[in-house]
């Protein structure tokens, strides 16, 4: 069987039945194996204690004076305090009947006495699971809805603020911070793999000393364009000013080490067809995000601009041997 998400010992279980044999013989299953055994011996003690302090699951007699197992849960599933709690009717009735009226009654399981000890820490457990497993979807889902928020939240904020860049249409600086802080964010609450890019044009003021500025202009243009082609929808791709760009890209690694090759291609493509009077070239940095450094994305975004750097020297060395 899976293991149980949470230890016994953190797990609350709660007893009824009038009987004080029956309650001190489940009691002594459910406490050898760690678990925490709450005991009632009559309906309104157990509705009252549940209240105050809920259990993870309810073990509950069938047949007891002033008020049965069927009236209990139904009290308990008509509550939304405690309609969550898991019951499991305990009975010696063993018709039909009385096990469909306890499932029909929202209870998850029935356990006939005289009680098997391996039967009954089976049928617990398993009840456990389910809820537990449960929870965690619940838990997981919630999580998912509210990232989907985060990143509506903050795409509208974008548009709002008209956070992108004029000349190339990309996001600006204040719009690349916005996204991929989020982004980040999400990245060490999931421990998803991302990366940081730091990217600049290579001979840009000799573009604009010989061919003038509108020339240059054109050249940031075809850069954005060519980042824009070579990278995913669901990364961010930013011009930080000037000739710098920056990208966050979300998700596995695989993507980050294909795409510096699809990117050399992609320029190779524009310059062999594009008729420029220029060359276009990118020297870029790229910066896997350890997520467990508490590291902001100013300095995961410095430490790209480092490895950019080299890579800008070492190709004017090889240009220049």
């Amino acid at each position: 069987m899976t293991s149980l998400l949470k230890y016994p010992t953190q797990t609350n279980i709660l007893i009824v039945d009038d009987t004080p044999d029956n309650l001190r013989l489940l009691a002594k299953i459910l406490e050898s194996q760690g678990y925490i055994v709450r005991k009632s011996l009559n309906g309104r003690m157990a509705l009252q204690g549940v209240q105050r302090d809920p259990p993870n699951l309810i073990l509950l007699d069938i047949n007891m004076p002033e008020m049965n197992g069927y009236e209990i849960c139904e009290k308990l599933k008509a509550s939304e305090s405690t309609a969550y709690i898991p019951v499991i009717f305990i009975s010696a009735l063993e018709r039909l009947e009385d096990k469909v009226r306890a499932f029909e009654l929202g209870g998850v399981d029935y356990i006939t006495k005289p009680f098997q000890e391996q039967e009954v820490l089976a049928r617990v457990k398993n009840q456990l699971l389910i809820q537990q497993q449960h929870q965690q979807l619940i838990e997981q889902n919630q999580r998912l809805e509210q990232e989907i928020k985060d990143r509506l939240k903050a795409e509208a904020e974008v548009r709002k603020l008209s956070l992108t860049d004029d000349l190339t249409g990309l996001y600006n600086r204040r719009g690349f911070f916005l996204l991929a802080e989020q982004q980040l964010k999400i990245a060490r609450r999931t421990q998803t793999p991302c990366c940081v890019l730091f990217a600049d044009l290579d001979g840009l003021k000799k573009i604009n000393d010989t061919l003038g500025h509108e020339l240059g202009d054109r050249v940031i243009m075809d850069a954005a364009q060519i980042l824009k082609e070579t990278f995913r929808d669901a990364d961010i791709v930013a011009r930080l000013g000037g000739d710098e760009f920056s990208l966050f890209l979300p998700g596995g690694e695989s993507h980050s080490t294909d795409f510096q090759a699809r990117l050399q291609a992609n320029l190779d493509c524009f310059n062999l067809t594009s008729n420029r009077a220029y060359i276009l070239s990118i020297s870029m940095g790229v910066q896997p995000c350890d997520l467990n450094q508490n590291y902001s994305l100013e300095q995961w975004i410095s430490k790209a601009d480092k490895l950019m750097y080299e890579h800008k020297q070492m190709k004017y060395l090889q240009n220049h041997v």
